[in-house]
């Protein structure tokens, strides 16, 4: 054989297994990590209620590693573009995105720029989580799920809903719902969850979904009813409203959560690290866990494996409920 061509089959080979340990190359340098300002990407606009949350833990982490954690606000196509850079950082955890259960609703339904996080990312952490919550209004004269859903069976599509927006958390929530209980609604989306909450509380519409910290006034003055959450386990801030797998619909669980992303093929090693540090850190000081507690959310800072299972999961639901109601988020 030509000594040329040897040698360049040699570098050929040397290139692939360089490329197949490259997740795994920097194993060593793990108990180092950070050495440099870790890159915190935001797929919303600055002030947008992702990115609030999202600088919590973005100063927590900082806290956590002693190493500058920079905000990269990275908005457009849904949060799209934010993921859309994730996807192409390299895997040395240097480069991490926040996302919330929207970006990952749209990552899973966007036809353009569909995304599957178990394969095109890397789950690091699931950080924090707030129900939702299955709300009518105190005109309506139902006062539990069971009422609603009997009433609803008689009265096919006579009940319509607000939802932040077709293909949204609220309107995917409802339909999950709807489906697993057998009833037939009438979905009217709004421009954001705020203008659906308030044609709720004027009795435009009957029924909702919403986060607990925008409607917990509404619900200590009575003017919205609280039917169900849509979390596994009760929530504490209302401890009388059942879980929809308490009701019998452990298919509608779905809540908004927030959670800390790398690209794919991370170091496993690594990925464990910036876990436990954060969790730690959480665990360490306490303002840290008021501070989360502060923005209306619930700290959780999970495992890897255990949020990967829950993405897994989720992800199925939101594709067949969206089959099951024909929706196509971007045709």
């Amino acid at each position: 054989m030509n000594y040329s061509k040897l040698k360049q089959m040699i570098q050929l080979v040397l290139l692939a297994m360089l490329y197949a340990i490259g997740p795994f190359a920097s194993a060593d340098t793990v108990g180092d990590y950070p050495k440099k300002p870790v890159r915190w990407i935001i797929p919303t606009s600055p002030g947008a209620g992702t990115d609030t949350s999202a600088r919590i833990f973005a100063q927590i982490a900082n806290e956590a590693w002693k190493q500058s954690v920079i905000p990269d606000n990275k908005p457009g196509a849904s949060g799209m573009l934010g993921l859309d850079a994730l996807y192409a950082a390299p895997p040395d955890g240097y480069t991490l995105a926040f996302m919330s259960v929207s970006q990952f609703i749209d990552a899973t339904l966007l036809q353009k720029y569909q995304f599957d996080q178990a394969k095109d990312f890397t789950p690091i952490s699931l950080l924090a989580s707030t129900p939702l919550v299955l709300l009518t209004n105190n005109q309506t004269g139902i006062r539990s799920a069971t009422q609603l859903i009997a009433y609803a069976k008689d009265h096919p599509n006579e009940m319509n809903y607000g939802s932040g927006g077709s293909g949204g958390l609220t309107h995917i929530a409802m339909e999950m719902f709807a489906s697993k209980a057998g009833v037939k609604l009438t979905h009217i989306p709004y421009k954001g969850s705020g203008p659906a909450v308030i044609d709720l509380l004027a009795g435009r519409v009957q029924l909702g979904h919403s986060t607990p910290p925008a409607v917990m006034q509404h619900i200590k003055s009575g003017r919205l009813i609280p039917l169900a959450v849509t979390t596994p386990h009760r929530f504490a801030q209302l401890p009388d409203v059942p879980t929809m797998t308490e009701l019998g619909f452990p298919g509608a669980s779905i809540t908004t959560w927030y959670g800390l992303f790398g690209p794919a093929k991370m170091n496993p090693a690594l990925v464990e690290k910036i876990a436990q540090s954060l969790a730690n850190e959480a665990r360490r000081n306490p303002a840290t866990k008021d501070r989360i507690i502060t923005g209306g959310i619930d700290p959780v800072f999970g495992t890897s494996s255990d949020f990967a299972a829950s993405l897994k999961k989720e992800r199925e639901q939101i594709l067949s409920t969206a089959k099951l109601i024909g929706f196509e988020k971007d045709k």
